[in-house]
């Protein structure tokens, strides 16, 4: 399996992003899903599908949750939701430290679209990847390694919450925030997700 199989798209069932059905986006780390918490904040059941299966996400079993109020990053608010979900071992790992300024990075994302089908001529569901190339990592957003600022070559969407930012099979971040109808992006760093992870099991 190649890095973007361990890379879902989230569905809440209600959302109709953009001609998608997508809430959201998260991937596999080992046996741990992550996503952005802010992800849930209209509903507390969500579904990925993963090797042909499907698996249900309720924001009340999460390991970890927590979603703050609004747009703006928080540093004393992680915006991250993180599941256990056994049986599956991703070669996804989390970098411990930032990303340096310049260094290029990729965002992927998933998005479903709702299509036709050329043989019965009605809608059918299918997944689409998009493979976002960041060009430049220009910072830290806080004086905090919380959260890293990024500009992408593409203009990101609500529904691409959650995506993860990689260097091969490596991640730096988490998308949580962006400027709408610009290329700035705000990622939750993997650094503070170790981190609080590390925490919750002290």
């Amino acid at each position: 399996m190649n890095r973007e199989d361990y890379i879902a798209f989230i569905d809440g069932g209600t959302s109709d992003i953009d001609g998608g059905t997508s809430d959201g986006v998260g991937f596999f780390v080992g046996n741990l899903f992550i996503t952005a918490g802010h992800v849930f904040n209209e509903g507390q059941i969500h579904s990925i599908y993963f090797n042909g299966q499907r698996i249900v996400l309720n924001k009340n079993e999460a390991i970890f949750f927590n979603s703050p109020n609004g747009d703006i990053p928080n540093p004393n608010k992680p915006d991250v939701a993180i599941f256990n979900c056994t049986g599956v071992n991703s070669p996804l790992v989390f970098a411990e430290d930032m990303p340096i300024i310049g260094q290029e990075l990729t965002n992927i994302s998933r998005r479903r679209v709702v299509v036709d089908d050329i043989h019965s001529g009605r809608s059918s569901i299918f997944t689409k990847k998009e493979v976002i190339q960041m060009h430049t990592c220009i910072g830290k957003v806080t004086h905090t390694t919380d959260y890293c600022e990024c500009h992408t070559d593409k203009i990101l969407r609500k529904g691409d919450s959650g995506s993860p930012l990689m260097n091969g099979n490596t991640v730096y971040g988490v998308l949580i925030a962006g400027e709408p109808g610009t290329p700035r992006c705000v990622f939750q760093s993997s650094a503070s997700i170790v981190t609080l992870f590390r925490k919750g099991n002290e």
